[in-house]
């Protein structure tokens, strides 16, 4: 704060000076600057003021002084002056004017003292002494030219004075910008840097480029490195919106605090190109897992994918993990165990066959109520099917109640109520299922 008023003083202190300086300059300026209708300047006006007390008061003594006339070049040779009085003499003062036109005046100057000694009746001797005639001064070139000179010199100190004045303000302003730019960033530990910075005249652009070097830039947004590798950039205010909307996301889900809550965990998420869309529908997955983690999900998720009820919020918030395929896992793991719990056994269902069936269309477009329900009203199917196959002799292949309930397979439906129908020629009307009870099963999809 003391530096800031002491810039503060300094930069009243130089507006001060140079107000000062134009003021000279202006006076000087009026004091050199002819009147168009006279075409003399108060200097000149001054100056003649001088030569005409100097003459009245040599006239007043007996002596004629000056020729107050001014006279051209062509009348100092054609028209000479009266004779000069005794120990004076005539003398052209010559000089130039402001435009440069010859300008001058016939002068009386003193020669020296003449004594003349006039004889009387007496022996008395009068001394006359002709009194010392100077002369009256005129404004010459070099008066011109030192006027000039001032001027030129008040003129370049208000100049430098404006121009100092002018920078500071604009460091000022700029630092004022740039200072609450950083406060938006959490960044104010970088104000002594900034302000360094500022004085030096380094332009902001330049500022800008060291500021990406400065290790507290580098913590505050640790994503912006990475974003910039793989050929994207965002502004640091976009960086803050969208880290922002993954806090509140977080806050909604309910996550632990000091779990995925701090620029360093935002960071990665964010250099890896995760949206605040994503964050939240990753989390959606994890949610949905572990409010539906009966015992058979939880076995396959550790089975298919090394994922344990307390590693989800992790699993599913991994970057390095693409959305689609932790969602194509989440739905493979939920359809082998809500299966395996209505009854299914899957004895050769591997990971990869899982997500091929969960990403079927039919499938993928199931909620989790939808599919659990499905697989339970499958599961009954089934169960019913392999009793009569096993009574027939055959083998059954569960895929079969799968394919006629969940993907309304025409086929399987039509083995089932075949062999539903055969079980009913055998029996009668004991046991078996009709195509009513098939279309009940079904009509729960």
């Amino acid at each position: 704060m003391a530096d800031e008023r002491d810039r503060l003083r300094r930069l009243r202190q130089l507006e001060a000076e140079a107000q000062a300086a134009a003021q000279q300059k202006a006076e000087e300026d009026a004091y050199y600057t002819r009147d168009p209708k006279t075409g003399l300047s108060p200097a000149q006006v001054e100056a003649t003021q001088g030569v005409q007390a100097a003459a009245k008061a040599a006239t007043e003594a007996g002596i004629p002084a000056v020729v107050l006339k001014t006279q051209g070049e062509a009348d100092r040779v054609s028209t000479p002056p009266s004779a000069a009085p005794e120990g004076t003499m005539w003398k052209w003062v010559g000089s130039r004017n402001m435009d440069s036109v010859a300008a001058g005046s016939w002068q009386l100057v003193n020669t020296g003292v003449k004594t003349t000694t006039t004889p009387l009746v007496t022996t008395t001797t009068v001394v006359t002494t002709t009194p010392l005639v100077t002369s009256t001064p005129v404004i010459t070139q070099s008066d011109v030219d030192n006027a000039v000179t001032r001027a030129l010199a008040a003129q370049a100190a208000q100049f430098k004075a404006q121009q100092d004045a002018d920078k500071m303000a604009t460091r000022m302003k700029a630092k004022d910008k740039l200072t609450a730019m950083l406060a938006g960033w959490q960044l104010e530990g970088l104000a002594s840097w900034l302000d360094k910075q500022i004085m030096a005249d380094v332009s902001e652009e330049m500022i800008f480029l060291g500021l990406y070097d400065q290790p507290e830039y580098q913590k505050r947004f640790p994503g912006m490195q990475a974003l910039r590798k793989a050929g994207r950039t965002i502004t640091e205010g976009e960086y803050i919106k969208t880290e922002n909307a993954m806090i509140q996301t977080a806050r909604f889900f309910d996550l632990p605090k000091g779990f995925y809550d701090g620029p360093e965990d935002f960071g990665d998420l964010i250099g890896k190109q995760v949206s605040a869309k994503e964050y939240q529908d990753r989390l959606q997955i994890g949610q949905d897992l572990a409010r539906s983690l009966n015992p058979e999900v939880k076995q396959q998720l550790i089975d298919f994918y090394g994922v344990g009820e307390g590693d989800l919020t992790a699993y599913v918030l991994d970057a390095d993990r693409a959305l689609p395929l932790i969602q194509k896992q989440a739905k493979a793991a939920m359809f082998v165990g809500l299966g395996r719990s209505a009854g299914f056994r899957f004895t050769d269902m591997t990971s990869q066959r899982a997500e091929a069936i969960a990403g079927t269309e039919t499938y993928a477009k199931l909620t989790e109520a939808e599919l659990k329900r499905g697989l339970a009203q499958a599961g009954q199917l089934r169960q019913t099917q392999q009793r009569l196959s096993q009574i027939e002799g055959m083998t059954y292949n569960e895929q079969e109640a799968l394919s006629a309930v969940i993907e309304s397979s025409p086929e399987a439906l039509l083995a089932s109520q075949q062999r539903a129908q055969r079980e009913t020629a055998r029996f009668g009307a004991r046991g078996g299922i009709t195509g009513a009870s098939l279309r009940t099963a079904e009509a729960g999809i």
